[in-house]
Order: C-alpha cells, then structure tokens, then sequence
C-alpha cells in the first residue's frame, strides 16, 4: 500500500518543485519591469523637459532677433532722416520716426544714441509751420522739452469734485485778471484728477476761455448729471453707475475728437498736461496712472505708470470715472476709475512729474487748487444710512485733500506753494446741477478770494517774472549744445540706458 502511493505521488513531487521554483523566477522579474517603467517615465520627463527648455529657447531667440530688428529700423529711420534735403521728405521722414517711437517707445534710447535730439533740433529752427509741429510731436516721443516759460517750474494743480470744480474757476478768473495772460501762458505743467483733469485739458490743450469753460460745465451738470431716481437706482444694480455712462463717452469724443495726446505737442503754445486716473484690476494697493501729453527721456523712471499713446477723450473718461455716478472704463488690459480714489489732490504727482522733465530746474510756483471742502457740525452717531449716503461718504473720506497740502505745506520751499481751497457752507454733492446751488457756491468762492486777495496777487507777481539775462543765456547756450555738440544724459538717465 505505501509502495503504491509512493508510486503514485512520486512523479508528482518534481511538478510541485517546478512550480515553487518557477515562481521565484516571476518575482525576479517584477522589479527589472517596475525600474523600466520608471526609467521610460525618467525619459519622458527629461524629454518634455528639453522640450521646452528649447521652446524658450527659440522665443527667446526670437524676442532677440524682433528687438534686434526694431533697433536696427530705428537706426534706419534716424539715419535715413539725416540724409534728407528738402522739406517735404524731412516732414515725411520726422513723422515716420514719430509714428515708429508710438509705436515701440522702448526704441527711444536707440534713437537718442544716433543722435535724433541734435537732428531735430537742427530741422527745429526751419521756417515751415509744418516741419515745426512734426519736429515738437517727435521732440516730445524722444522725451526732450524744451526750457520752462520763467525762472523755475511752474506748477498748476487742480483736485477732483464734479461740478464743484467751478470754485478752482474762480481761482483762476482772478489769476488771469492780475496777471493779464491766458492760464495756458502761465504754467509748464498742469495736472487734475476728475474734474481738474477736464479744466485742465480745457484751458491747457484746447486752450478755451475760461468765460466759456463756466459755461460749458454748467451745461454738462444739465446734460450728464440728469437722471430719474428710479431709472439711476436701477442702474446702480444693473452696472453701479447712477448716470448713463455711455451717454458722457458720446459726449466726450464728440467734444473732444480722436487725437492722440502727445499730438497736441504740435501747439507750440501747449503747456504739459496731466490726467490721473486709478487702475482697479491690477490686486492691491490700486495703482494711479497718468495720462500724460509727453514722454519722459530714456533711463527717467516715474514713480507712476502712464503713457502719452492714449486718445484724449479715453483719458477724460478713465480719469471721470467716479465709482456710483459711472461704469469703470476698460482700457487695454486694465479698468480705470477716477483717479481721487487714490489721488485727490494731484500736487505732489505734479511735484514729482515736472522733476522727472526738468531735474536740474528749481521749483518756482506750484498752485494748488481746492473744489471747495465742507466741516460737517452735527457730531451725533448715525445708526442708519442710505446706499446713496454709505458711497458718498466712502468717496468723501478717499478723496480727502488736505493731508496732502499740509505735507506740502511744510517741505517745498517758502514763497513757493500757494493752496486756495475755500470753506463752504453746505454739503455740495459732485453732481449738483441746480443753478441757485452752483450760484451759492460762485459767491462763497468770490468772498473767499476777497479774503486771499494779497495771496493771489503774490502769486501773479511770481508768475509775471521774466527770466534772468544770465538765464536767458544758459538756455540759449544748451539749446546750441544739444543742436551741434549732441545732446548729453544726465548720469542717472544715461545709467538706465545701460
């Protein structure tokens, strides 16, 4: 019987053995696929990797190759108008140049290197109307501004307020009163922020009497600041606008056209002029933007973005913004809203901007003009408010002006700053439009003035000065310079070149 199933099992005991030593053959090769697989992905990773380090690469090479180009067509249009005879191939020429620096401003340096200040300066002194003004729009795309109007900078400086911007005209009335000149005869540089941006680019570019420009705001409060309540409290939920944003763009291009603001370098009477507006899509802190007629020379870094490539028209709307009376204004790849979200009182942007022109020029006058400021008397705590009350005093407190004027106050040099900003007797909102209420606002504005009438007249003394003989001649003396010697960076501006 044992022999039997010993027989019997026997020939069984080697497939067992087989199979226990087959299996270890299969564990063995476990891992030899496990470490293929990861070599493979290892591989692949390295691949994609070199991949696209060799697209970087070649976008690098590309950007390289496209400035490359950019530079040389520069070159080739600086040259290329050094090479030009007769009048009508200069003009042709210059603006060529012009429409290339709108185009790449990045090529400025490049420009400035072969020499184009000199160039142009020479062209400059031609007799033709038209080369001049191409000569000025391209002067100021370089960045190159000619001397200031007397023995320093002078500065005007107009804060935000809607309609209450008729106060800072009456400023103004009387400055031209006592000075016999046209305000954009009086200042290098004029800078506003919502409604001092329009005043500005009214009495600046398009150089407008002041007679009209009272006009043209009171007829704006009737037109734009009309709204019925209902209908503005359905709009503020659709789009948070009160007024009919669309309707102000429409009147903006038709008022103010399609020009370009560096364009209006070509009015060889036009002061430089600043809007300020306030990008709101960039994350925070907000960022203020200027939206200035002129560029800055190569290696000048402003401590505010901005640019000169805009139409006048978007600046007015990006700086007029104003959040609950209109939509926010999609520029580009940013959104604008009023720039007194940030910057109310636009002075020391002024400051800073005129600096940035003429580093080596002192300060002569900076007047800085208020809207009007109310002191509320009633002290007691409300426990309710409207949405209407809530945006306005939202807006009130980030619009605040004087902590700006007291900075001011106590570091530019004595003489020097002139703040007018009347007190008034009621809460004015921005978009009054009642006649008797702006009339109330004329008169506590005049009797102000009455008050400061000593004030004004030191001012219009200061900018009735003419320059020195010996100023006179050192702004000859350069101008020469620049024109035959070539034009020479200051150490800081030739620094950001390199």
């Amino acid at each position: 019987m044992q022999a039997f199933v010993g027989s019997y099992i026997a020939p069984l005991v080697p497939r067992f053995r087989t199979s226990e030593s087959k299996s270890p053959v299969v564990e063995e090769k476990s891992p030899d696929v496990t470490t293929a697989q990861q070599v493979i992905t290892t591989m692949n990773k390295e691949q994609k990797a070199a991949e696209e380090k060799t697209k970087r690469l070649l976008l690098q090479r590309e950007k390289i190759i496209a400035r490359v180009s950019v530079d040389n067509r520069t070159r080739a249009l600086v040259q290329a108008l050094q090479r030009a005879s007769d009048v009508r191939v200069y003009i042709s020429r210059v603006e060529d140049l012009s429409y290339h620096l709108l185009e790449f401003p990045e090529t400025r340096g490049v420009a400035v290197k072969e020499k184009v200040i000199s160039c142009l300066l020479r062209l400059k002194q031609a007799n033709d109307p038209g080369l001049c003004s191409a000569v000025r729009e391209a002067l100021a795309l370089v960045g190159y501004h000619k001397a200031v109007k007397g023995r320093g900078i002078r500065i005007l400086s107009i804060d935000g307020g809607g309609l209450r911007g008729l106060v800072a005209l009456q400023t103004l009335y009387k400055l031209e009163a006592l000075t016999g000149k046209p305000i954009h005869k009086l200042f290098d540089y004029i800078c506003g922020v919502s409604t001092g941006a329009i005043l500005g680019y009214l009495l600046g570019i398009f150089q407008i009497p002041l007679r009209e420009c009272d006009d043209l705001y009171r007829k704006l409060g009737s037109d734009i600041f009309k709204q019925n309540v209902i209908v503005g409290t359905m709009k503020m939920g659709w789009n948070h606008a009160f007024y009919d944003s669309e309707a102000w763009e429409k009147l903006l291009k038709e008022k103010m056209g399609s020009n370009i603001l560096v364009e209006t370098a070509r009015n060889p009477l036009c002061p430089k002029v600043a809007a300020v507006s306030t990008i709101v899509n960039r994350g925070t802190p907000l960022k203020a933007y200027v939206f200035r007629n002129y560029n800055l020379l190569p290696g000048v870094r402003p401590h505010y973005l901005g640019g000169c490539h805009h139409r006048l028209w978007q600046a007015i709307r990006a700086t007029s913004a104003a959040p609950g009376y209109f939509q926010e204004f999609p520029l580009g790849e940013d959104l604008h809203q009023d720039g007194g979200l940030l910057i109310n009182n636009p002075t020391a942007l002024a400051v800073h901007e005129s600096k940035c022109l003429w580093p080596n020029t002192p300060l002569e006058c900076v007047v800085s003009l208020g809207t009007g400021r109310f002191e509320n008397p009633n002290k007691n705590n409300v426990t309710h408010t409207s949405l209407r009350t809530k945006l306005t005093n939202v807006i009130s407190s980030a619009t605040d002006t004087e902590e700006v004027h007291a900075m001011l106050d106590a570091f530019l040099p004595p003489d020097t700053y002139f703040r007018f900003n009347p007190y008034i007797s009621e809460d004015i909102s921005m978009d009054e439009n009642r006649q008797e209420k702006l009339n109330l606002l004329q008169t506590e504005c005049m009797r102000y003035l009455q008050r400061n009438d000593e004030k004004l007249k030191k001012v219009a003394r200061i900018l009735n000065r003419e320059k020195s003989s010996v100023q006179r001649m050192s702004d000859w003396a350069k101008l020469r310079a620049d024109m035959f010697n070539g034009f020479s960076f200051s150490s800081k501006a030739a620094a950001g070149l390199l």
